[in-house]
């Protein structure tokens, strides 16, 4: 899997402009083919409401512009997972882009330059019901420190202050599946949920799923239901500007 270095991320007093003041569209966009080997991408918002994407793909951008998983995007030309792109964009906002305002202006960037169209679609497709295992939960009511943080990877996944659905939604990048909350846990909680990859040559270790149960008492069973998907009708190679 190839790495990535995001910056998207600011406390609330950095965000100048509130997301429904925000603009739908950047002022200016450059976009230009990046034909480097390298797999690696960043995207970043530098202040003075300017946006940067190294190395790109279109699919990242759709994913991010639309907050969707691999599994919920259908249709989506194989150029735009192999071909890269450096992006240099800004927008009227004085300081940092908030990631919830930087969403709807990829969106409109990647309508106008990219020609994209879709449609959504809801399909009943494999998820996990995350539920209480036998022997009761031992989750960890936060510490008061209500500081809401994430940080997770191939091996681990840190938070602090979520609750039990919001810490599902973290494992679904893990699991390429939707994750449904029926725990019925109400409250917020910090987990630092460790666990070994199939990837890694010593699997020893426990996996996600009994990590999950010894470590917190919870299970995911595995069962279908009604996930919403984005289908690509059309998306265009951009212009050089």
């Amino acid at each position: 899997m190839a790495l990535s270095s995001v910056t998207l991320g600011v406390p609330p007093t950095l965000a100048q402009a509130p997301q429904a003041l925000a603009p739908r569209a950047f002022d200016v966009a450059s976009i230009k083919p990046n034909r480097s080997v390298d797999e690696n991408y960043t995207i970043r918002t530098p202040p003075g409401g300017r946006f940067t994407g190294r190395n790109v793909t279109v699919r990242t951008l759709i994913l991010y512009a639309f907050d969707l998983k691999d599994f919920q995007l259908i249709n989506l030309p194989g150029w735009c997972n192999s071909e890269r792109f450096d992006i240099e964009a800004k927008a009227e906002i004085a300081g940092v882009i908030d990631p919830e305002a930087l969403r709807p202006l990829i969106r409109t960037l990647l309508s106008s330059r990219f020609g994209l169209a879709f449609h959504r679609e809801t399909k009943e497709l494999p998820l996990f019901a995350l539920d209480i295992a036998k022997g009761g939960s031992k989750l960890h009511p936060n510490t008061g420190t209500l500081d809401h943080s994430t940080d997770w990877g191939s091996d681990h996944i840190n938070a602090t202050a979520v609750t039990v659905a919001e810490f599902g939604r973290l494992m679904e990048a893990q699991l390429d599946r939707v994750i449904v909350d029926e725990s019925g846990i109400s409250g917020v909680f910090d987990f630092h949920l460790t666990w070994t990859p199939d990837s890694k040559p010593d699997t020893s270790g426990p996996s996600l799923f009994t990590a999950l149960q010894e470590q917190y008492g919870l299970r995911l069973e595995s069962k279908r239901g009604s996930v919403d998907v984005v289908v690509i009708d059309r998306v265009e190679r951009p212009s050089e500007n």
